[in-house]
């Protein structure tokens, strides 16, 4: 055959070769057509308006949206055509989510970015990325909670996690509600990693709709960046609370520099404030209080019963105190308690942590009061805790209270008050 002729067949074929690629490409669009029709047939998702089919998808949400394909609402990305289109036209789904440190870069944008403009609900964990950080608070104005768990092993030369890296803060933060803090992973000895204080008081100034706030955080010093007596508003804060933490330090000091006049909610380990604080605190505030939890400040200070007693005529609206105290303690604030049936009367929850303690006679007294203050409001008081579990098993065998006592708080129990007098009324049966 000739070159002239070659050439020519060659271009047939090239012909026929595209032909058959547009043919191909052709019949796969068909079978996706109808693989798509099929499933719309047979998946009822698909069926569903958008609307419905979208709520189902969020519902399906379990807390904050973690990446990856295993995990909604990315899983649902990979399943179809159709549930991929509802998972990308639901803004909710994406939220909400957990960012651990180190993490793909871009993926917390296009995260984001599909949120469009809901409100976000954003949790760091780990070495702050400033890109991803960047990212985040580009969108200051639609946060409304912001969890931060610092990491859990400090690297050298990284003394202290910045929020955020320019020179001012991203704010105002209009839409936050929710802000934690956490280093609960860290090792008791490590004081390696400390959050950057002045941002922090940064962010609470910038937050005028702040509802929840937690600092688990070791200590920190607030003191240094405020002018004394200066207060920062946080007029709409109802629940203040420090956490767990065990370790030696706390940042609890900052009660001290906060306005709070609708607390509702306080739970404080009293590591570096003790009682008086906090009498101070309600007293000069006068915050309408529901619940108050006082920690065991690492047994360093001994609660005083005049001083507990104090903070409770402080906070009228009171309905749970929960308080670590010696026996001592408990047997005078009891006494107290049970001598006033004006006092409190919203009380409806008293749980008590008594620290340890083995002398004897020392728990007769607390049984006698333990009847009388349960007996005198028994129509207030719906839940009456005395854990014991710290004191080394609980008092010995004839410290535990007589029969007599026992039957009379089971009496009261089968009235409806529920009683727990751990490790020893379960001895004493």
């Amino acid at each position: 055959m000739s070159v002239e002729g070659l050439c020519a067949r060659i271009a047939k074929l090239d012909n026929e070769i595209h032909a058959q690629r547009e043919l191909f490409k052709q019949l796969e669009s068909e079978k996706s057509q109808a693989q798509y029709e099929l499933n719309l047939i047979q998946d009822p998702i698909s069926r569903l308006p958008i609307e419905i089919s979208s709520q189902i998808f969020i519902h399906a949400l379990d807390g904050f949206g973690k990446p990856g394909l295993a995990h909604i609402p990315t899983l649902f990305l990979g399943v179809c055509n159709s549930w991929s289109r509802i998972a990308l036209a639901t803004p909710e789904l994406w939220s909400a989510i957990h960012i651990s440190f180190p993490c793909a870069k871009g993926f917390p944008e296009i995260w984001l970015g599909r949120a469009r403009k809901r409100p976000l609900s954003i949790t760091l964990n780990g070495v702050l990325d400033p890109d991803v950080v960047d990212t985040i608070w580009e969108r200051a104005q639609q946060l409304k909670h912001l969890e931060i768990w610092l990491p859990e092993e400090p690297e050298d030369g990284a003394p202290e996690v910045a929020l955020w890296r320019s020179a001012s803060p991203p704010g105002p933060f209009l839409s936050l509600e929710t802000f934690k803090m956490s280093d609960r992973h860290l090792p008791e000895s490590s004081d390696a990693w400390s959050v950057s204080y002045t941002q922090v008081i940064q962010l609470l100034r910038l937050a005028p709709n702040l509802s929840e706030c937690m600092f688990d955080v070791q200590y920190t010093n607030y003191g240094s960046v405020l002018k004394d007596g200066e207060k920062i508003q946080l007029p709409n804060v109802r629940r203040l609370d420090f956490g767990n933490n065990k370790s030696p330090y706390c940042d609890d000091e900052i009660i001290q520099y906060l306005s709070l006049p609708k607390l509702e909610f306080l739970s404080i380990p009293l590591q570096e404030v003790g009682t008086h604080t906090i009498l101070s605190f309600l007293t000069t505030q006068s915050p309408p209080l529901k619940e108050l939890i006082l920690g065991d400040g690492g047994m360093r200070q001994s609660a005083d019963s005049d001083v507990l007693l104090e903070c409770l005529r402080a906070a009228p609206e009171l309905g749970l105190f929960d308080a670590w105290m010696t026996p001592t303690t408990a047997t005078s604030l009891f006494i107290a308690l049970s001598g006033s049936s004006s006092l409190v009367c919203r009380l409806a929850t008293l749980v008590t942590h008594c620290a340890p303690a083995h002398i004897v006679g020392l728990y007769q007294p607390l049984w006698n009061a333990t009847l009388d203050v349960t007996t005198a409001r028994h129509k207030q008081l719906k839940v009456f805790h005395i854990d014991l579990s710290e004191s080394r098993g609980g008092p010995s065998h004839e410290n535990l209270p007589g029969a007599n006592t026992i039957a009379a708080l089971r009496k009261l129990a089968d009235a409806g008050m529920q009683i727990h007098i751990t490790d020893v009324l379960e001895s004493a049966a």
